[in-house]
Order: structure tokens, then sequence, then C-alpha cells
């Protein structure tokens, strides 16, 4: 047989086929985990710990996961930097509100049948309850001395939680804020562990959640153990404030709009976390009787679902006869909440 023949044989082009479709298959997977380890997406770089490029001011923290570094690097977004409180503590009652917009427009309608108050919003760019916290247990170490601070939570902000728990935080090497990915069981997770491709698919498929494929909006509903167990951490870090610096703490729980506008809601959301809150010696204001006596429902809420002036206000006006009852029950005259 000559050299021709034997280059041709079936065998040997079979081989040098087969040979060629491997490599076309690896070498896309080989240049596409060498580019993502030199430029990680945006939506992996969360999940990359010491060997993400993000850059923060946070430092960690046993019980919130994450804490600020120090008072100076304090960036509020839609709040007053620590030092542009000025005066830091006035003889006016003052009433800090913690949250998303929704706590930031109640602050204005507070702020409108309050003139006499001193009313201030906080809002941390990392927008979720443990930062809050963080965010309030700063301000009172530094002196400043509220009447009542107020933290509004929405059903989504809860729902993260089964997302992303507080077990899951990592502050890395350089003060940014990662997680850490839920793994399978070995060894399942040594693809995740070397592969910076796999652990995109990983991402992006939804199974690095805690509890993969719980829908945000169920958390109405159904209020899983893991998501209680955060929640009771985080609400006896509050209740541990209020005592140390005798400033009460109001948890607002909101509704979700299609539990005011459907009749068929077990409100499981709202009982968790009231009696979460009371285990912790925090008082619960619920909103949703209120709401649900209302004869236009909808007038309650603009078209992107935030509320409208009435209903914020409406929140605002029981809320504030809400904590007469509460003072009222401990011996407090009105809490010197104006009429």
């Amino acid at each position: 047989m000559s050299v021709t023949e034997t280059f041709n044989s079936p065998v040997r082009l079979r081989l040098v086929f087969s040979i060629g479709f491997i490599i076309g298959l690896l070498m896309p997977l080989v240049f596409g985990e060498a580019y993502i380890r030199f430029r990680p997406p945006t939506d992996l770089q969360n999940y990359l710990g010491d060997d993400s490029p993000l850059t923060g001011i946070y430092k960690p923290d046993a019980q919130l996961g994450v804490d600020y570094r120090s008072i100076d690097d304090y960036r509020p977004d839609e709040a007053p930097r620590f030092s542009d409180i000025k005066p830091l503590n006035t003889s006016n009652p003052t009433w800090l509100f913690f949250g998303n917009s929704f706590a930031g427009n109640l602050s204005y309608a507070a702020a409108d049948q309050l003139p006499s108050y001193r009313i201030m919003f906080f809002r941390e760019p990392k927008d979720r309850l443990h930062m809050r916290v963080a965010q309030a247990r700063m301000l009172l170490e530094h002196g400043i001395k509220p009447q009542r601070m107020i933290f509004t939570l929405i059903p989504g902000e809860i729902a993260v939680y089964t997302q992303l728990p507080l077990s899951s935080i990592y502050v890395n090497k350089n003060g940014a804020i990662t997680y850490r990915v839920r793994m399978p069981r070995a060894p399942w997770n040594q693809p995740l562990i070397y592969s910076r491709l796999a652990l995109m698919a990983w991402v992006q498929s939804g199974l690095y959640r805690a509890i993969p494929g719980f829908p945000l909006t169920k958390i109405t509903e159904a209020f899983p153990d893991s998501v209680t167990a955060d929640f009771r951490r985080l609400f006896g870090k509050l209740g541990d404030l209020s005592r140390k610096y005798e400033v009460p703490i109001t948890v607002i729980i909101l509704p979700d709009r299609r539990q005011i506008l459907s009749d068929d809601s077990n409100f499981a959301m709202q009982k968790t976390i009231t009696e979460l809150g009371k285990e912790a010696g925090l008082d619960v204001f619920d909103p949703t009787p209120m709401m649900l006596r209302q004869p236009d429902k909808r007038a309650l809420y603009v078209p992107d679902w935030h509320y409208t002036k009435l209903g914020y206000n409406l929140v605002i006006q029981n809320l504030r006869d809400h904590l007469k009852r509460v003072d009222a029950g401990r011996g407090i005259v009105s809490d010197k909440i104006e009429q």
C-alpha cells in the first residue's frame, strides 16, 4: 500500500475527523473560559468572591453579614451623609425612615402631617433589610437620638432572601459585597469550582438560588423556614438596638397589591412578620386591614403600583393612630404625636 493510500485510509480519515471535531468543540470553550476569567461579565462578578473585580466600602459582620468600614465611607442613596446631619439632635421630635421608595414617600407624607417633626429618610444603595439595620446601628452609635425609627418592608425585598440569604453574603478582600452560590452535591460541584463558564451557566439558570424555583410573588402566601430564620436574626438585632439606645422601632409591613385587590390571600407574610417582630420586642404596623376597607381600592395605586398620595396619607394617618394606641398601652401620653 502506498503512502497516499495509507494516509487516505478510512480508519485514518475517521481518526482525523474525530480529532478535528473534538478540537472544534473544545476551542470555543477554552477561549470562552479564558475570556470570562480575563473579563468576567457584570452578572457574574457578584459571585466571584475575592476574585471579583468589584470594590466597596464594607467589611464582614458576624451578625448581619456586612457592615460599613467607617462612618467616613458611608455613601447613602437619597439620604444625607452622617456629616451632613446638622444639628445631630434637636428639641423637635425626630423620626428616621429606612427603606426603599415606599419609605421615602411615606416620610414625605409624615412630614406633611407632622410639620413640627424632623423627618429623615435613609436609603442604602444595597437596598436590603440587613443593610438598613447596619445603617441604623451606625447612626445610633455615632450619636443621633431619634424619637422613633421606622423600617418599611415590601414583599419583593423580603422574597430576595429566598435567593440570597444572610448565609450567602461574603465581603471580599476589596470591600465589595459578593455572594456564595448554592452548590450541587459532590462531585457535581467540581465544574462550578474550577470553571467560570460552568458557574455562569449555573447563575443564569437560577439554580444558584437558596430555594431554586421559588416564585418571588409567592412570599405573601408561603414564608419559607430559611427566610423566617433570617428575619428572626435581623429583628433580634433591631430589638437589641432599640433596648440599648432606648429608641422605639416600628416595622411597617406593606401588602402586595394582589392581596388588596383580590380576596384569596392567606396573609402568611403579614402573620409571620408580626409574630417575629413581637418576639423581638418590636412594634409592627400592618396597614392591610385599613386598605381592605377602602371602598375604591384602586384609588390607592398609581399605574406602576406605588401608592397614590391618598394611599401614602392613609398609611401615615393610620400609623399615627396605631402609635397612639401602642404608647397608651405603655403608659405614654400620645408620644407627643400631633393631633
